[in-house]
């Protein structure tokens, strides 16, 4: 599969399950049960975002000079996404109500990010794909598979 679908497909499956997390809130799911649902999706697009940072984005501005702009923006919004996660993380004990608001925060900022990101890179990973060597493809193919381990 080309490296830019596995890109799309990898960020499917995150806002699916940041979907699930939210569908938990309404259909009445535990707070607790809902925070270890959370704390896993944040754990998942923090490595995600990880191996891109380290990974993906390295070799893009390797193969790609003209994209350091465009991966320097998306390394920022990272940040901000991790520093969201964070907040999250640390709520403790609150009601569902505040929990889906804080939800709905991230989720928005996420899907910023990977419509961003899919629109500036996806293609541009395709047309690496075959090119690269062992070790590069491998980083690449870590982060776009890899995030759910």
């Amino acid at each position: 599969m080309a490296f830019g679908n596995q890109l799309v497909q990898a960020h499917i499956a995150l806002r699916e399950r940041l979907a699930a997390v939210r569908d938990g809130l309404t259909d009445g799911a535990g707070v607790a049960d809902l925070r270890s649902h959370c704390l896993s999706f944040c754990a998942a697009l923090e490595r995600h975002h990880t191996a891109e940072d380290e990974g993906v984005f390295p070799v893009l501005a390797r193969e790609h000079p003209e994209l350091r702009p465009v991966l320097d923006e998306l390394g920022r919004d990272h940040r901000i996404v991790s520093d969201a996660l964070t907040a999250l993380a640390e709520l403790g004990d609150v009601d569902p109500v505040v929990l889906g608001h804080e939800l709905d925060g991230v989720a928005a900022l996420v899907e910023t990010h990977f419509t961003y990101e899919e629109r500036k890179i996806a293609d541009v990973l395709s047309a690496l794909t075959g090119r690269l060597g062992e070790a590069d493809a491998a980083l690449i193919t870590r982060a776009t598979t890899g995030y759910d381990e």
